[in-house]
């Protein structure tokens, strides 16, 4: 179990950490996320250096649903082939 004092040292070393990484402007709660999960995955022997592993880590979970361009790209083609299959059958009066 690590003292206060040794909390409070890796508080803040994972906060300016986490600031110096984080990217993301104007998102300053998805940073406030990630300094807690950084905090509570944090495990005893990690090095200072570990909390990038965990800052990965957390933006890869938040991460992992978002759509692509490439599922863009196939959503825009799927939506253009609707459009044409509608305007076919209605040029053939179906």
């Amino acid at each position: 179990m690590m003292s206060n004092v040794g909390t409070d040292n890796l508080i803040e070393h994972i906060i300016d950490e986490v600031d110096t990484l984080w990217q993301l402007p104007n998102r300053d709660d998805l940073k406030s996320d990630c300094i807690q999960y950084v905090f509570d995955n944090w495990e005893d022997g990690f090095k200072y250096d570990d909390e990038i592993y965990l800052v990965i880590q957390f933006l890869s979970m938040k991460c992992a649903d978002v759509m692509s361009e490439a599922d863009l790209e196939s959503m825009a083609r799927a939506e253009e082939e609707s459009r044409v299959s509608s305007y076919q059958e209605a040029d053939q009066g179906v």
